[in-house]
């Protein structure tokens, strides 16, 4: 089974490789960059993501992806989730996704009013500074197939390079993540996503 994970404004790093590489045999990893940014705060690195991706840009690399690898699970952090959410529901009607995993998909906030056709969970930070949760999350529980999760943690939870960085909510999560890929015992190393 060919897992698609989309990362964050902070794109294809050594804890993505890792955590990529801890799902299994066939995982692909898709950056909103063509040059992946080093050495940059993340202010600086959601400044070079609007300036070189964007928003509706990365959903658009995200339908491309679905296209070429025919993924059965997406994982996508952040912007990458959300991105993914987009491309799930706007712009593919038919694809091979049967699972999406978002976590902290704060721009999720402006897409309410669609749902992918594939079973969805998303484990939501427990604040955010721009918008209620409870509201977003309301909204959605009443979508079929979506499962939302607010969860204790703050935005970021899961990136290593992020000041909110949990380690407990990293091994839980990561974990979910193995058992909803059915997680190969001999795992390979995972490929980036050039489009």
């Amino acid at each position: 089974m060919t897992i698609l994970i989309v990362t964050d404004i902070f794109g294809h790093t050594e804890h993505v490789k890792r955590f990529a590489n801890s799902l299994g045999r066939d995982v692909k990893v898709l950056s909103p960059y063509v040059e992946e940014p080093t050495n940059v705060t993340e202010a600086e690195c959601y400044q070079l993501f609007l300036a070189q991706c964007g928003h509706q840009r990365f959903a658009e690399k995200v339908v491309a992806a679905i296209d070429t690898l025919n993924p059965k699970l997406i994982i996508g952090f952040s912007a990458g989730g959300a991105a993914a959410w987009v491309a799930l529901s706007e712009f593919s009607s038919v694809n091979s996704v049967e699972h999406l995993i978002a976590f902290y998909p704060s721009q999720l906030r402006n897409h309410l009013q669609h749902k992918p056709n594939c079973d969805v969970s998303i484990f939501f930070a427990q604040v955010e500074p721009h918008f209620d949760v409870e509201p977003v999350i309301d909204a959605l529980r009443c979508k079929k197939g979506v499962s939302c999760v607010r969860t204790r943690y703050l935005h970021g939870f899961m990136n290593k390079l992020s000041t909110n960085f949990d380690s407990y909510a990293y091994s839980h999560y990561q974990y979910f993540c193995q058992r909803e890929g059915r997680v190969s015992s001999t795992p390979v190393l995972a490929e980036p996503v050039t489009l």
